[in-house]
């Protein structure tokens, strides 16, 4: 499990100053890149390697307004790892109160770009999907 802290920004929220529900899957991408940098897999080299990590399937639940200049709290795991493809899951929480505001389930599928056949996932990547699976953290329960 990795923890990504950060704040709702103006440019993630709509006119009335609640996050735009489409910003709560960024932000948690961005946790998993935060987390990909810090296990020394570069983002630079994935975009020159000959492979991607596309998004297949997404999915959230909205359980509490996050507005802006909130702090929060985004925890990441793995849920499900297979040959190609794995899905991390993802539970936001209010820092200030620690209610949890939002879960989010996104797939990745390894894919070849020349003609975006599936091919096992990197070993450089395997690293980092093995300590988001391992690491246990005292993680609030979000309501199902």
């Amino acid at each position: 499990m990795f923890i990504y802290k950060t704040t709702v920004r103006l440019q993630d929220t709509d006119a009335t100053g609640v996050i735009y529900f489409s910003q709560m899957q960024k932000l948690c991408l961005e946790a998993f890149e935060e987390k990909l940098k810090q296990g020394g897999f570069s983002l630079r080299s994935l975009i020159d390697s000959p492979y991607l990590l596309p998004i297949v399937h997404a999915e959230a639940d909205y359980l509490s307004a996050l507005r802006v200049d909130e702090e929060i709290l985004i925890y990441v795991s793995v849920s499900k790892r297979g040959t190609s493809s794995f899905t991390l899951q993802y539970e936001l929480y209010k820092e200030k109160t620690m209610e949890c505001a939002g879960k989010a389930s996104i797939v990745h599928v390894a894919v070849f770009k020349e003609g975006f056949k599936s091919t096992p996932i990197p070993e450089c990547l395997l690293k980092i999907l093995e300590e988001l699976s391992m690491q246990a953290c005292a993680a609030p329960s979000c309501p199902t």
